[in-house]
């Protein structure tokens, strides 16, 4: 199984200039997040020969703009995609999403998007000082992917949950971790949490924060992947 990289954006100047967020292609027929440009999400689709007829599903990890912003070009172009959604999203995104017809999954229990492609369920973080519902993707069999859009519950409270659920060791996480606000200390103790979790690799970016993603690489070295748009990623 393959994850391509659609979008992605983790600096202060990828955000002035191209925008915010992430967008995984997931087997070729899953779509996990959308970005926040939706133009830069449709030139980063045709470059890279995605065909939009052909996604079976959009996952959106939490309804905030920088994950959400291309989902209505989708939608106009495939109004055939399965759109999974967090039950708790907001009214005016659920609403939003229903003007185009498309079916929707409104996921509050983990559930099984396709073969060995699974959605933690939602898990309720913060934002704001508000209650704020995101899931996160779970991908094969014998050894797991998890595949986040910003983490607001906490990654580790994430991973701890796909343990729970799934038994199975993690092989990798991908996405954002949500560190950029966090203290040197914070992110010296999420370190270690991932070394008792026995992660064995990762790809932190988006909202995870520079000072943050430099240091897993200290802490683990090659175990560490720098992703860059277009870039696919083989798991088992």
């Amino acid at each position: 199984m393959e994850i391509k990289i659609i979008a992605e954006a983790s600096t202060e100047l990828e955000r002035r200039t191209i925008g915010w967020g992430v967008s995984f292609l997931v087997d070729n027929d899953l779509l996990f997040d959308t970005f926040s440009n939706e133009d830069f999400l449709k030139e980063n689709l045709i470059k890279l020969g995605v065909d939009i007829k052909q996604l079976k599903y959009v996952v959106i990890s939490h309804d905030h703009w920088d994950h959400t912003g291309g989902l209505w070009y989708i939608l106009r172009e495939n109004p055939n995609v399965n759109v999974f959604i967090c039950k708790s999203s907001s009214f005016s995104f659920k609403q939003r999403i229903k003007a185009f017809g498309v079916n929707i999954v409104e996921v509050e229990d983990p559930v099984e998007i396709k073969e060995n492609i699974f959605t933690t369920g939602e898990i309720i973080g913060k934002y704001n000082n508000s209650p704020l519902p995101e899931q996160a993707l779970v991908v094969g069999n014998d050894k797991l992917t998890v595949i986040t859009g910003c983490a607001h519950p906490g990654i580790v409270i994430i991973l701890r949950k796909v343990r729970e659920l799934f038994l199975n060791p993690i092989y990798l996480v991908l996405g954002g971790f949500h560190l950029y606000d966090k203290s040197e200390n914070e992110i010296y103790g999420i370190i270690e949490q991932f070394k008792n979790l026995n992660i064995e690799r990762l790809a932190p970016c988006h909202c995870t924060g520079e000072r943050a993603i430099d240091l897993f690489k200290e802490a683990f070295g090659e175990k560490v992947i720098e992703i860059s748009i277009g870039m696919e990623i083989e798991i088992s």
